[in-house]
């Protein structure tokens, strides 16, 4: 049985060298009282010393901020003692700049992980299974032969995590198990028995894989929750997991641990699916570059197509799409689990209001490896003339891909999304097109990226269909690199787009202006593209 236990009894457990897991996604589902417990601990004893902390996307809030809860920061920036982490093996940093930091300076040995792969990895060492076999990560930095995951010294010198191998004359990445000592996971509801359910968690994430590869591997698992519940109080269809496989239960002394996100205080029902709310209908945008960028990549839509939207402005496709009456007959999905409805953004995003599915984190990542997506929307802060795209290495600091890699690789069709310059800009926008008053500083087509996270050449191979869409220029991949297509009105094409990119694209003979309609306000009017 569990043993309900109080949190300085349960963080005890932890000792020196251990392999920790820890649950969440961003800004869901953090066991943020645990992991103040152990920061407390370490801080009053300095132990335990040198743990490995291993997670899918890094709980937190994208930010350093120290206002909230008490002073202390959210998430994983609560472990940023030095001494108390020592190697970390994650998807994405970006969500617990602390450690951002500290890889980017050498501090802590970094392994950086597509976040697809992570969550298998669970599902691996779960299973008992040396290591998980997958194309995802093939000609990217994951790739043995670039860096392999390891982004700093201090990881290549405790040896790879990934190697190349090839079976049947395909070459694939085989990525070593986890061997975890403990894991935090969170939970709603605990019964006294320590059966666990997830019933206001907005996102389903691997918490059961985490919990059984940590108790197959003789470790203890150690869960957060909000509230103890009678014998036999939770439907047997809702035990997410099984008091068996739980050794200590800490239910949350502060309400503010148990938010279902870090950024409102209250319970959202309609992230759960538990109702549909008429709130959730998204106001349309304000005419600006993100929505002319994103009304152009909503031209690419299709009906019946079930397609993936990456964070920041390709979440906008939900709004634009919305606006213009284009939900009939396609879903949108995230990697995070949740299927239709409508996609938040900012820190509520990867949750969806009105969801229509919400699966398990880890069964949706199977499902994008296996192809089920027809079209992904996606960010890119660099693009080289072999469309190469980097979204994960910045001034020299690596942050991760998170699920980038998982959908770029194994979505039909790809497209990128972003302003073709970098920096403050002020552009004007009018029926006529663009005007450009000033321009951003920073080029963002590049001859080389500063790490590869989606392989141009690899999607060539791979015969996807790749788009680059920005508010002036949109391009497409060919097997001779990137091709310019379209222009947006009013933009000169030597000194507005040739002018500040790195290397000369090839221009289509059959080069085109834009759509006037994306430029206009009011609806543009626009129908979803029949699917050839």
């Amino acid at each position: 049985m569990p043993k309900f236990a109080s949190l300085e009894e349960a963080v005890s457990q932890i000792q020196d060298n251990m392999e920790l897991i820890v649950g969440g996604f961003s800004t869901y589902g953090c066991p943020e009282e645990l992991l103040e417990g152990l920061a407390a601990r370490y801080e009053a004893t300095g132990h335990p010393k040198n743990l490995t902390v291993i997670c899918g996307i890094t709980p937190g809030d994208k930010t350093e901020r120290t206002e909230y809860l008490k002073g202390l920061n959210v998430g994983l920036n609560r472990l940023r003692a030095k001494g108390l982490v020592g190697t970390m093996k994650v998807g994405l940093l970006n969500d617990a700049r602390a450690f951002s930091k500290a890889v980017g300076n050498n501090e802590v040995a970094g392994y950086l992980l597509p976040m697809g792969v992570v969550m298998n990895l669970f599902r691996t060492t779960a299973g008992g299974r040396p290591g998980l076999l997958t194309k995802v990560g093939l000609g990217t930095y994951c790739d043995p032969r670039q860096e392999g995951c390891a982004v700093n010294e201090k990881a290549r010198q405790q040896g790879p995590v990934v190697r190349l191998m090839e079976i049947d004359g395909e070459e694939y990445l085989f990525y070593k198990a986890f061997k975890p000592n403990v894991c935090f996971i969170r939970a709603t509801y605990a019964d006294e028995d320590g059966n666990l359910s997830m019933d206001q968690e907005a996102i389903i994430g691997p918490e059961l894989e985490i919990a059984v590869a940590t108790h197959n591997n003789g470790g203890i698992v150690i869960a957060q929750v909000g509230e103890i519940v009678r014998r036999g109080s939770i439907h047997p269809r809702r035990v997410r997991i099984h008091g068996k496989l739980v050794d200590y239960v800490v239910k949350a002394k502060n309400p503010d641990h148990q938010r279902q996100n870090t950024d409102f205080p209250y319970y959202r029902p309609e992230l759960t699916g538990d109702i549909k709310t008429v709130e959730a209908v998204m106001e349309p945008m304000e005419m600006s570059v993100r929505k002319v960028i994103t009304r152009r990549a909503a031209m690419e839509l299709q009906p019946g197509i079930i397609i993936n939207l990456g964070v920041g402005m390709p979440a906008s496709i939900a709004t634009v799409a919305a606006e213009e009456g284009l939900g009939e007959g396609m879903t949108m999905s995230v990697e995070a689990g949740p299927m239709g409805g409508i996609v938040q953004q900012g820190q509520a995003f990867p949750g969806t209001a009105n969801p229509e599915a919400v699966f398990t984190q880890t069964d949706m990542i199977d499902m994008i490896d296996g192809g089920m997506l027809d079209m992904t929307f996606l960010g890119a802060a660099e693009i080289d003339p072999k469309g190469n795209v980097n979204v994960s290495k910045f001034a020299g600091r690596s942050n991760g891909p998170g699920g980038f890699i998982d959908i770029s690789q194994n979505s039909k069709k790809v497209i990128f999304m972003g302003t073709f310059t970098v920096g403050k800009s002020e552009i004007e926008i009018s029926e006529q097109g663009l005007h450009i008053v000033r321009d951003g500083d920073g080029v963002k087509f590049v001859n080389e990226v500063q790490q590869i996270t989606f392989s141009g050449v690899y999607a060539v191979r791979s015969g996807q269909e790749v788009m680059f869409i920005t508010e002036r220029a949109v391009f497409c991949l060919t097997e001779e690199g990137l091709v310019l297509t379209e222009i947006a009105p009013g933009v000169d094409l030597q000194k507005d787009i040739l002018d500040k990119m790195e290397f000369a694209p090839r221009i289509s003979p059959h080069l085109r202006t834009m759509d006037s309609r994306i430029f206009r306000e009011g609806k543009m009017g626009l129908e979803t593209k029949s699917v050839s």
